[in-house]
Protein backbone atom coordinates (compact mmCIF):
# COMPACT_ATOMS: atom_id res chain seq x y z
CA UNK A 1 0.00 0.00 0.00
CA UNK A 2 1.17 3.27 -0.25
CA UNK A 3 2.72 5.23 2.35
CA UNK A 4 0.64 8.31 1.80
CA UNK A 5 2.28 9.90 5.21
CA UNK A 6 5.68 9.48 3.16
CA UNK A 7 4.02 10.69 -0.37
CA UNK A 8 3.39 13.91 1.85
CA UNK A 9 6.82 14.64 3.46
CA UNK A 10 8.24 14.19 -0.26
CA UNK A 11 5.57 16.69 -1.23
CA UNK A 12 6.02 18.79 1.28
CA UNK A 13 10.18 19.19 0.87
CA UNK A 14 9.49 19.72 -2.90
CA UNK A 15 7.73 22.71 -1.83
CA UNK A 16 10.22 23.71 0.36
CA UNK A 17 13.37 23.61 -2.01
CA UNK A 18 11.31 25.70 -4.06
CA UNK A 19 10.20 27.91 -2.19
CA UNK A 20 13.82 28.09 -0.44
CA UNK A 21 14.81 28.63 -4.37
CA UNK A 22 12.72 31.95 -4.74
CA UNK A 23 14.07 32.99 -1.00
CA UNK A 24 17.82 33.27 -2.73
CA UNK A 25 17.82 36.90 -3.97
CA UNK A 26 15.69 37.74 -6.32
CA UNK A 27 13.21 40.25 -4.37
CA UNK A 28 15.89 43.06 -5.14
CA UNK A 29 15.59 42.16 -8.78
CA UNK A 30 12.13 42.67 -8.96
CA UNK A 31 11.54 45.43 -6.41
CA UNK A 32 13.93 47.43 -9.23
CA UNK A 33 12.07 46.51 -12.07
CA UNK A 34 8.92 47.40 -10.77
CA UNK A 35 10.02 51.05 -9.64
CA UNK A 36 11.63 51.68 -13.16
CA UNK A 37 8.23 50.41 -14.84
CA UNK A 38 6.19 52.49 -12.19
CA UNK A 39 9.12 55.91 -12.97
CA UNK A 40 7.97 55.26 -16.70
CA UNK A 41 4.65 55.66 -16.19
CA UNK A 42 4.18 58.66 -13.72
CA UNK A 43 6.94 60.76 -16.69
CA UNK A 44 3.87 59.55 -19.28
CA UNK A 45 1.41 60.82 -17.07
CA UNK A 46 2.95 64.04 -15.95
CA UNK A 47 4.23 64.79 -19.41
CA UNK A 48 0.53 63.96 -20.98
CA UNK A 49 -0.90 66.29 -18.48
CA UNK A 50 1.15 69.09 -18.49
CA UNK A 51 0.90 69.14 -22.71
CA UNK A 52 -2.74 69.07 -22.17
CA UNK A 53 -2.34 71.93 -19.45
CA UNK A 54 -0.13 73.78 -22.22
CA UNK A 55 -2.84 73.44 -24.66
CA UNK A 56 -5.31 75.24 -22.29
CA UNK A 57 -3.24 77.57 -21.68
CA UNK A 58 -2.42 79.07 -24.68
CA UNK A 59 -6.42 78.90 -25.70
CA UNK A 60 -6.91 81.19 -22.63
CA UNK A 61 -4.29 83.87 -23.54
CA UNK A 62 -5.36 83.58 -26.97
CA UNK A 63 -9.12 84.01 -27.09
CA UNK A 64 -9.46 85.30 -23.20
CA UNK A 65 -10.59 88.64 -22.15
CA UNK A 66 -8.40 91.03 -19.93
CA UNK A 67 -10.07 89.34 -16.69
CA UNK A 68 -9.03 85.92 -17.54
CA UNK A 69 -5.41 87.02 -18.74
CA UNK A 70 -5.03 88.45 -15.19
CA UNK A 71 -6.34 85.30 -13.31
CA UNK A 72 -4.50 83.35 -16.03
CA UNK A 73 -1.06 82.82 -13.42
CA UNK A 74 -2.65 82.09 -10.38
CA UNK A 75 -5.07 79.23 -12.07
CA UNK A 76 -1.72 78.30 -13.44
CA UNK A 77 0.10 78.00 -10.09
CA UNK A 78 -3.16 75.56 -8.89
CA UNK A 79 -3.46 73.99 -11.96
CA UNK A 80 0.19 72.62 -11.72
CA UNK A 81 0.35 71.48 -8.15
CA UNK A 82 -2.93 69.52 -8.96
CA UNK A 83 -1.40 67.54 -11.84
CA UNK A 84 1.65 66.69 -9.67
CA UNK A 85 -1.21 65.71 -7.08
CA UNK A 86 -2.86 63.04 -9.13
CA UNK A 87 0.98 61.81 -10.53
CA UNK A 88 1.65 61.19 -7.15
CA UNK A 89 -1.33 59.96 -6.25
CA UNK A 90 -1.56 57.35 -9.24
CA UNK A 91 2.28 56.25 -9.16
CA UNK A 92 1.36 55.14 -5.27
CA UNK A 93 -1.94 53.18 -6.28
CA UNK A 94 -0.02 51.58 -9.43
CA UNK A 95 2.95 50.51 -7.72
CA UNK A 96 1.68 48.64 -4.16
CA UNK A 97 0.06 45.77 -6.04
CA UNK A 98 3.44 44.40 -7.36
CA UNK A 99 4.84 45.31 -4.26
CA UNK A 100 2.70 42.56 -2.14
CA UNK A 101 2.67 40.15 -4.88
CA UNK A 102 6.79 39.66 -4.02
CA UNK A 103 6.44 39.49 -0.85
CA UNK A 104 3.25 36.83 -1.15
CA UNK A 105 4.92 35.28 -3.72
CA UNK A 106 7.61 34.30 -1.08
CA UNK A 107 5.51 34.08 1.78
CA UNK A 108 7.36 36.99 3.60
CA UNK A 109 5.16 38.06 6.63
CA UNK A 110 5.54 42.12 5.98
CA UNK A 111 4.40 44.67 8.33
CA UNK A 112 1.15 46.40 8.17
CA UNK A 113 0.72 48.78 5.65
CA UNK A 114 3.75 47.50 3.28
CA UNK A 115 5.07 49.26 1.21
CA UNK A 116 5.00 52.46 3.05
CA UNK A 117 5.04 55.21 0.21
CA UNK A 118 7.43 58.03 1.17
CA UNK A 119 4.92 60.98 0.94
CA UNK A 120 5.33 63.58 -1.83
CA UNK A 121 6.08 67.26 -1.91
CA UNK A 122 3.52 69.77 -3.32
CA UNK A 123 4.98 70.81 -6.60
CA UNK A 124 6.15 74.88 -5.88
CA UNK A 125 7.24 76.61 -8.87
CA UNK A 126 8.81 80.01 -8.95
CA UNK A 127 6.85 82.98 -10.24
CA UNK A 128 7.51 83.79 -14.03
CA UNK A 129 10.20 86.52 -13.38
CA UNK A 130 9.01 90.09 -15.10
CA UNK A 131 10.40 90.00 -18.93
CA UNK A 132 13.38 92.58 -19.56
CA UNK A 133 11.02 94.46 -22.10
CA UNK A 134 8.77 96.60 -19.91
CA UNK A 135 5.06 96.61 -21.44
CA UNK A 136 4.68 99.54 -23.45
CA UNK A 137 2.64 102.37 -22.17
CA UNK A 138 0.09 104.67 -22.70
CA UNK A 139 2.27 106.98 -24.36
CA UNK A 140 4.08 104.41 -26.63
CA UNK A 141 0.79 104.03 -28.22
CA UNK A 142 0.16 107.56 -28.11
CA UNK A 143 2.95 108.18 -30.21
CA UNK A 144 2.38 105.15 -32.40
CA UNK A 145 -1.46 106.76 -33.20
CA UNK A 146 0.19 110.33 -33.66
CA UNK A 147 1.57 108.57 -36.80
CA UNK A 148 -2.29 107.56 -38.28
CA UNK A 149 -3.09 110.82 -37.47
CA UNK A 150 -0.45 112.63 -39.35
CA UNK A 151 -1.78 110.84 -42.30
CA UNK A 152 -5.86 111.38 -41.38
CA UNK A 153 -4.83 115.21 -41.54
CA UNK A 154 -2.36 114.71 -44.46
CA UNK A 155 -5.31 115.48 -46.76
CA UNK A 156 -6.16 118.66 -44.93
CA UNK A 157 -2.60 120.03 -46.57
CA UNK A 158 -3.04 118.71 -49.60
CA UNK A 159 -6.42 120.45 -50.82
CA UNK A 160 -5.18 123.60 -51.01
CA UNK A 161 -2.13 122.96 -53.13
CA UNK A 162 -4.30 121.29 -55.66
CA UNK A 163 -6.33 124.40 -56.20
CA UNK A 164 -9.97 123.32 -53.77
CA UNK A 165 -10.95 125.82 -51.08
CA UNK A 166 -9.49 125.84 -48.24
CA UNK A 167 -12.97 125.58 -46.56
CA UNK A 168 -13.53 122.00 -47.83
CA UNK A 169 -10.45 121.36 -45.85
CA UNK A 170 -11.81 122.88 -42.52
CA UNK A 171 -14.86 120.83 -43.26
CA UNK A 172 -12.72 117.77 -42.95
CA UNK A 173 -10.95 118.58 -39.83
CA UNK A 174 -13.35 116.72 -37.32
CA UNK A 175 -13.84 113.77 -39.59
CA UNK A 176 -9.56 113.73 -39.14
CA UNK A 177 -9.54 114.72 -35.56
CA UNK A 178 -12.12 111.59 -34.75
CA UNK A 179 -9.86 109.23 -37.25
CA UNK A 180 -6.82 110.09 -35.89
CA UNK A 181 -7.96 109.95 -32.05
CA UNK A 182 -9.54 106.70 -32.97
CA UNK A 183 -5.96 105.05 -34.47
CA UNK A 184 -4.57 106.55 -31.13
CA UNK A 185 -7.06 104.27 -28.90
CA UNK A 186 -6.29 101.28 -31.54
CA UNK A 187 -2.95 101.38 -31.66
CA UNK A 188 -2.00 101.56 -27.43
CA UNK A 189 -4.73 98.76 -26.97
CA UNK A 190 -3.45 96.73 -29.53
CA UNK A 191 0.01 97.24 -28.09
CA UNK A 192 -0.66 97.04 -24.82
CA UNK A 193 -3.17 93.50 -25.58
CA UNK A 194 -0.27 91.56 -27.66
CA UNK A 195 2.43 92.76 -25.24
CA UNK A 196 0.28 91.06 -22.07
CA UNK A 197 -0.35 87.85 -24.46
CA UNK A 198 3.67 87.34 -25.10
CA UNK A 199 4.36 87.73 -21.45
CA UNK A 200 1.92 85.61 -20.53
CA UNK A 201 3.05 82.71 -23.26
CA UNK A 202 6.56 83.22 -21.88
CA UNK A 203 5.78 82.93 -18.17
CA UNK A 204 2.92 79.87 -18.56
CA UNK A 205 5.88 78.09 -20.58
CA UNK A 206 8.48 78.99 -17.50
CA UNK A 207 5.57 77.69 -15.19
CA UNK A 208 5.36 74.84 -16.95
CA UNK A 209 8.44 73.71 -17.75
CA UNK A 210 9.46 74.05 -14.13
CA UNK A 211 7.01 72.30 -13.03
CA UNK A 212 7.90 68.90 -14.91
CA UNK A 213 11.41 69.69 -13.43
CA UNK A 214 9.71 69.57 -9.92
CA UNK A 215 7.54 66.28 -10.30
CA UNK A 216 10.64 64.19 -11.96
CA UNK A 217 12.52 65.73 -9.15
CA UNK A 218 10.05 64.54 -6.34
CA UNK A 219 9.48 61.11 -7.72
CA UNK A 220 13.48 60.34 -7.94
CA UNK A 221 13.34 61.25 -4.61
CA UNK A 222 10.61 59.25 -3.72
CA UNK A 223 11.61 56.17 -6.14
CA UNK A 224 15.00 56.01 -3.93
CA UNK A 225 13.73 56.35 -0.80
CA UNK A 226 11.44 53.60 -1.25
CA UNK A 227 13.68 51.36 -2.78
CA UNK A 228 15.80 51.72 0.25
CA UNK A 229 13.19 51.14 2.77
CA UNK A 230 11.32 48.44 1.21
CA UNK A 231 14.43 46.70 -0.27
CA UNK A 232 15.37 46.38 3.53
CA UNK A 233 12.13 45.29 5.18
CA UNK A 234 11.95 42.35 2.06
CA UNK A 235 15.67 41.46 2.94
CA UNK A 236 14.62 41.24 6.73
CA UNK A 237 11.40 39.05 5.88
CA UNK A 238 13.41 37.12 2.96
CA UNK A 239 15.93 36.09 6.06
CA UNK A 240 13.17 34.80 8.33
CA UNK A 241 11.63 33.17 6.12
CA UNK A 242 14.34 31.07 4.92
CA UNK A 243 15.25 30.17 8.16
CA UNK A 244 11.95 28.87 9.14
CA UNK A 245 12.46 26.56 5.73
CA UNK A 246 15.94 25.74 6.73
CA UNK A 247 14.00 24.74 10.31
CA UNK A 248 10.98 23.00 8.60
CA UNK A 249 13.60 21.16 5.75
CA UNK A 250 15.61 19.92 8.83
CA UNK A 251 12.75 18.57 11.07
CA UNK A 252 11.31 17.09 7.52
CA UNK A 253 14.95 14.77 7.35
CA UNK A 254 14.91 14.05 11.00
CA UNK A 255 11.72 12.52 10.82
CA UNK A 256 11.83 8.83 11.22
CA UNK A 257 8.97 7.88 10.04
CA UNK A 258 9.48 10.03 6.49
CA UNK A 259 11.70 8.72 3.27
CA UNK A 260 14.58 10.49 2.06
CA UNK A 261 14.32 11.89 -1.30
CA UNK A 262 17.94 13.23 -1.46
Amino acid sequence: MPDRYADAVRARRAELRELRARLGGGHRGELRSCLALSRLAAAGQAAAALAALRREVAAHVRRGDRQVRERLPARLEDAVAAVGAAVALAWGEGLRPPLRRIATERGLAMEPGFPALPPPRAVRVPPAPEPLDPVPSLLTGVVEGAALWRLALLPLAVLPLLGLPALGGAALTPLAVGAGAAAVVVAAVSRRTAAQRARLHRGAEQVLTAAAAAIDADLDRRLVELERAAGAALDTAVLHRRAAVERELARLAADPGSEHDG
